[in-house]
């Protein structure tokens, strides 16, 4: 038996599209003599389509060209996701819809579930996410009410299903591989839709190796690709289809990020992959390649063409500057330095260096005099029954230099350019609101708004790893917002998050699965199990704090703005490219309180 696995750029809330590649790709696997064509979960739909799921015509769609994708499999077997919709009324009064596999055979859809006189042509998914960017159980119904309204037990319905030939099939939709019976089969086949996220490939590895190995019998992954959002989170939808023999061996594993076609050939429970395997990337490396993947597609969604960023010349900007460019072309992207008195020349210096390193369009525009005559301006104005002095100084002349860059600058050149223009912002900020509301939050999308600080040296460290793009300048200069005489980046001044450590004690805080709160990180302090679960040395934590009651202060002050302040200003943020186990957006659901 040859299996075509096709791992295909799923565009959400376009089935007719989908619908193209589909057939196109049976096409090419009966001309390649293959038995079965295996597509993805939700792979007409997509799967993160929000509220579409409501919308009638839209479902009446799905429907439909599920309906086209059957008719397709007169000369091939074609298993498939896609959203079955049934007659009756779900949970608050939406439609019955599930989650679910379909196998269409000799122009007809098989049945999947058989229960008496009941018989259903589709399989529904039995655990439905609901948590991080999922929502699936708002919408869906799954294989557990199924069950209890047939007064069936799972182990009954969740047969495996024997194809023409005669062989086992157990097939499974995403995280179903935890819960769906794996005995009696002679092969077993799980399509999914995963997004992209940092160290999640060992453990998926480690699942479906270990469910192979148990039972003995050999497994397909197949995953979609592409990039689909909630609204808030844009994701990268991984790939990285793979094999396993009845060993559990890792067999062939798909490249991520890139649509492919496998064939797989399959005999007595022995399978055989004849694709060479391509070269495994660093864990890094993957993260880049999943920015530069969902700034590229993206934009292209929303048709922009071209980018300007402000390049500041220290190392956020640079490294957005560098991903930009890899998506777009260096002919598309346009740096723009906007320096005032408190930007140093090694910074102004390191973004021209990097603009001569990309081979991208570069321009040095000052906004001291704007800054000036605003100012002088302003302090000629007072308001009517109160005279406080409109005078621009301190924490407000800082603030106002942020959002004369962006919201005045970069957003009428991009206008005039015709492009948009990026927020630069990293994790770090953008968990304690260390950035300038309407300033450096605006932007088309956050593209490194997911990576803590210490992470965005990592990722610029992978970006020279072939050839130096982005200046060692931006790499070695304290990290710095240059916004007055206080961040003297040639004294060695700057930014007053340690990263180092903040970093470590911020992840603690919103990253780990159980939430943990101020009171937690004190308390581990006292018992002195802080230095462990960060992955600090107490040797270099005692160098930054000389006291407990250091320590605890200043956890109390960053806690205080990441539930503050912090909030506020993440509401606002534009999407954010999300790798890690836990980005802000809709993937932290947090209120302001």
């Amino acid at each position: 038996m040859n299996i075509c696995i096709v791992q295909m750029n799923v565009i959400p809330g376009k089935p007719d599209l989908n619908f193209e590649t589909i057939k196109k790709e049976v096409k090419n696997a009966v001309a390649n003599q293959s038995d079965l064509v295996v597509f993805p979960e939700m792979c007409l739909s997509g799967i993160l389509v929000g509220n579409y799921f409501e919308n009638a015509s839209f479902l009446a769609r799905c429907v439909d060209f599920g309906n086209q994708v059957v008719a397709l499999s007169n000369s091939i077997d074609i298993l498939f996701g896609n959203v079955a919709v049934e007659a009756g009324v779900g949970d608050c009064d939406r439609a019955l819809l599930y989650n679910a596999a379909f196998y269409a055979s000799g122009g007809a859809l098989e049945p999947l579930v058989v229960c008496e006189k009941v018989i259903k042509c589709f399989l529904p998914k039995i655990l439905l996410p609901c948590s991080r960017q999922f929502d699936e159980r708002y919408y869906f119904s799954d294989m557990q009410e199924l069950s209890y309204s047939l007064n069936q037990s799972l182990e009954l319905l969740l047969t495996p299903y024997t194809t023409k030939k005669g062989i086992r099939i157990g097939l499974s939709i995403g995280e179903d591989i935890l819960a769906a019976p794996m005995s009696e089969c002679d092969l077993f086949i799980n399509i999914s839709s995963m997004p992209y996220e940092m160290g999640k490939q060992k453990e998926r590895h480690t699942i479906f190796s270990g469910h192979a190995k148990r039972h003995k019998i050999p497994l397909i992954y197949v995953n979609a690709v592409g990039t689909q959002n909630n609204g808030k989170n844009i994701y990268a939808f991984e790939g990285g289809s793979s094999i396993y023999d009845p060993c559990g061996n890792l067999v062939f594993e798909e490249s991520a990020f890139k649509s492919c076609t496998t064939t797989v050939g399959y005999q007595n429970k022995k399978i055989k992959v004849a694709k060479e395997q391509h070269e495994s990337l660093s864990e890094m490396a993957k993260v880049r390649s999943a920015l530069v993947y969902m700034i590229a597609e993206n934009l292209r969604r929303f048709g922009i063409e071209r980018v300007v960023i402000g390049a500041s010349g220290g190392i956020d900007s640079a490294v957005c500057a560098a991903l930009y460019t890899e998506a777009l072309g260096a002919d598309n992207v346009f740096l723009v330095s906007m320096p005032t008195c408190f930007n140093s020349s090694t910074t102004r210096q390191a973004a021209k260096d990097l603009a001569t390193n990309l081979g991208t369009p570069y321009l040095e525009a000052p906004i001291t005099e704007s800054l000036g005559v605003f100012c002088k301006s302003l302090a000629l104005l007072s308001f009517d029954g109160n005279k406080t002095p409109l005078k621009v100084e301190g924490i407000n002349h800082e603030n106002l230099q942020a959002r004369t860059r962006s919201t005045i600058f970069l957003a009428t050149i991009a206008s005039v350019l015709n492009a948009a223009f990026t927020c630069n912002g990293n994790k770090s900020e953008v968990m304690v609101g260390y950035c300038t509301l309407y300033g450096d939050t605006s932007g088309i999308f956050c593209a490194i708004g997911d990576l803590w600080k210490t992470q965005v040296y990592e990722l610029a460290l992978e970006i020279n790893r072939e050839k130096v793009l982005i200046p060692l300048a931006s790499i070695e200069v304290p990290a710095s917002a240059e916004l007055s005489e206080l961040q003297n980046v040639d004294e060695g001044k700057g930014d007053p998050i340690n990263y180092q450590y903040h970093d470590k004690l911020f992840s603690f805080w919103m990253e780990r699965k159980a939430q943990y709160s101020l009171a937690d990180s004190i308390a581990a302090l006292v018992d002195g199990t802080l230095f462990e679960k960060l992955g600090v040395s107490e040797l270099e934590f005692r160098l930054w704090f000389k006291t407990n009651e250091e320590a605890v202060n200043d956890m109390t002050y960053w806690w205080n703005r990441y539930k503050g302040i912090g909030v506020g200003k993440r509401v606002q943020m534009p999407p954010i490219l999300s790798v890690s186990c836990r980005a802000f957006g809709f993937d932290l659901r947090e209120s302001q309180i």
